[in-house]
């Protein structure tokens, strides 16, 4: 890898986008991408064919990839001798990446904005990496001297195939907390997954939960259920009332997850400075100000949204939560959002329209919908869920 640039330190600064990590990637000096930086993923993956396609980057190998669904088997081709320059600050040559037959991701529906590929750990495991939230910077050390600082807690940590697993005591819904195997995964926007399995006797959920689509994932939709974990122990801090999803997984097959028994994502990783010694194995957490202990916000209207269209600015409803303010207010799967409280649709982001329905209890929304044709005029108070 070459630095570019007169500084020695090397800093990619990334764009926030609905809590991913979106980095600037140009592939082989010509084709200019937006790339999700991902300590979950094993490896760099595009999502789109085409482009090593039109580049006519040659395949060397065909892989069958398991999907995040556990059932689905997709397919990918190994690409190699691709140049990576990445926030116009390192240029990493002659990479191998993985190049999946179809985009089977689709972020652009739950980010609201353009992603082409992942960064994963063949990218990072040279470096200490430190995530700064607080900056919106990736800072990559030379591992020999990389110091965290005095604030900095070690955690628990083990490492499988270059991915951090760490060990973390989560109070669910019972007295006593126990002590979890949970990926540490910046590709995920989300809180916090805890796997449930159908087998198990010791099913420990919150009493208060609803159903939830989780997250569009490698190969399928991961739908399961969302509510508050009473408390999350991490770098010496307590988080409490932290909003979780629980996937349900079949215990049959499930070796490829090295004993993972959940994830954890960027809305609960940006609270704190993370740094991550790929050489020394080794993860740190530093909790940032007062950051930390902000209450987690769930959304309180009952409604799921992903993004489409030409210049993803059309909005539509995915998922409708019946017994929730949007539900009652007859709401529908399919109903694409064209205003919002007096504003058109088109001067919204995704995250924009996400913020407003977590906003307080009792805040009132007022819809303009486009059903089958026809304009529907809706109005809810948003209220807790969970």
């Amino acid at each position: 890898m070459k630095v570019l640039g007169k500084a020695k330190r090397i800093e990619l600064p990334f764009i926030l986008e609905n809590d991913f990590i979106v980095l600037p990637v140009l592939v082989n000096n010509v084709v200019p991408l937006r790339f999700i930086l991902d300590t979950g993923a094993e490896n760099t993956v595009l999502l789109e064919k085409q482009v090593t396609d039109l580049l006519d980057i040659s395949y060397r190998r065909t892989f069958e990839v398991r999907g995040a669904d556990v059932d689905s088997v997709l397919t990918a081709y190994l690409a190699t001798g691709v140049n990576l320059r990445i926030a116009n600050r390192l240029l990493a040559r002659n990479r191998s990446m993985l190049v999946l037959e179809k985009n089977y991701f689709n972020f652009e529906r739950i980010t609201g904005t353009n992603i082409h590929g992942i960064l994963g750990a063949d990218f990072l495991m040279r470096f200490s990496v430190e995530f700064d939230f607080k900056k919106n910077v990736v800072i990559l050390h030379e591992p020999h001297k990389f110091k965290p600082s005095n604030r900095h807690v070690e955690i628990p940590a083990t490492f499988i195939r270059n991915r951090p697993y760490l060990e973390l005591p989560i109070r669910v819904n019972a007295q006593e907390e126990t002590t979890r195997k949970i990926l540490l995964d910046s590709g995920a926007g989300l809180t916090l997954l805890l796997h449930t399995f159908g087998d198990s006797t010791d099913v420990d959920l919150p009493v208060q939960t609803i159903p939830a689509y989780i997250a569009d994932g490698l190969g399928g939709k991961l739908e399961g259920s969302v509510g508050r974990c009473r408390e999350v122990a991490l770098a010496g801090k307590s988080l409490t009332n932290v909003v979780s999803y629980f996937q349900p997984l079949d215990t049959t097959g499930l070796d490829f997850l090295n004993g993972r028994e959940g994830i954890i994502g960027n809305r609960l990783m940006k609270r704190f400075n993370v740094a991550i010694d790929y050489v020394q194995e080794k993860v740190y957490f530093r909790p940032e100000g007062r950051s930390w202990k902000a209450k987690f916000r769930y959304d309180r209207s009952g409604i799921a949204i992903v993004a489409g269209g030409a210049n993803l600015r059309t909005y539509t409803v995915s998922n409708v939560v019946k017994e929730s303010p949007a539900g009652e207010a007859g709401v529908q799967v399919g109903d694409r959002i064209v205003g919002m409280n007096g504003t058109s649709a088109t001067f919204l982001s995704l995250g924009n329209i996400i913020r407003k329905l977590e906003g307080k209890p009792g805040k009132r929304i007022r819809l303009r919908l486009r059903r089958q044709g026809k304009y529907v005029e809706v109005e809810f108070r948003l209220r807790d869920l969970i």
